[in-house]
């Protein structure tokens, strides 16, 4: 008997901590989707999320990452930027390397890390999107993955599947509760009666 005791109470813990590491899984992806929606509403100055696919930012940003951008008043050369190309809807992220202010209107000259030479096309103001202010290694690829549809519908179907399992859990466990009290109720009431 005490064995199956010991054994009760490993499975007890086991599913506390099943529980506990579920909920920490569910806070985690309704963080990072909350982070993606809010990213994608249309407020001016808000977070915008890109993911690097080219290794020309490598160390710095490796391939794969997300990158974290916000546009601001002022840049200078260092900053790590994303602008769109022109007439294009590419993005790129790599590092201001000048600036050249001769004509009137501020000209970023903007180079990879891992290239060798700044990049030939210069990007003007209306081009930028913001300064880096900090890039994720690897979840981009979970990114790009999430909008496809299969992933669009991971990321939906999973979590709310887990959710309903677990309250249909919760409420079946209590109704048996109550079945059970009711029960105990009814023969105290009947042995009372017969008393």
């Amino acid at each position: 008997m005490k064995k199956a005791k010991i054994s009760t109470e490993k499975i007890s813990r086991i599913r506390k901590v099943r529980q506990i590491l579920l909920n920490i899984l569910l806070i985690i992806i309704l963080i990072i989707g909350l982070f993606i929606a809010f990213s994608m509403l249309p407020i001016k100055g808000n977070y915008k999320l890109f993911t690097v696919m080219s290794g020309s930012m490598e160390p710095n940003v490796h391939v794969g990452s997300v990158a974290v951008v916000k546009p601001i008043t002022s840049y200078k050369v260092g900053d790590v930027i994303t602008f769109q190309g022109v007439g294009s809807a590419d993005k790129t992220t790599h590092r201001i390397y000048s600036i050249d202010k001769t004509t009137g209107q501020k000209v970023y000259t903007t180079k990879g890390d891992a290239n060798d030479g700044p990049d030939g096309t210069p990007v003007y103001e209306n081009q930028l999107i913001g300064k880096e202010f900090v890039s994720v290694p690897l979840l981009g690829y979970i990114l790009n993955y999430i909008k496809t549809p299969v992933g669009l519908v991971l990321i939906i179907i999973i979590p709310a599947a887990i959710i309903i399992y677990e309250e249909i859990r919760k409420i079946i466990k209590e109704t048996k509760n109550v079945i059970a009290q009711r029960r105990q109720q009814r023969k105290k009431a009947k042995d009372d009666k017969n008393s």
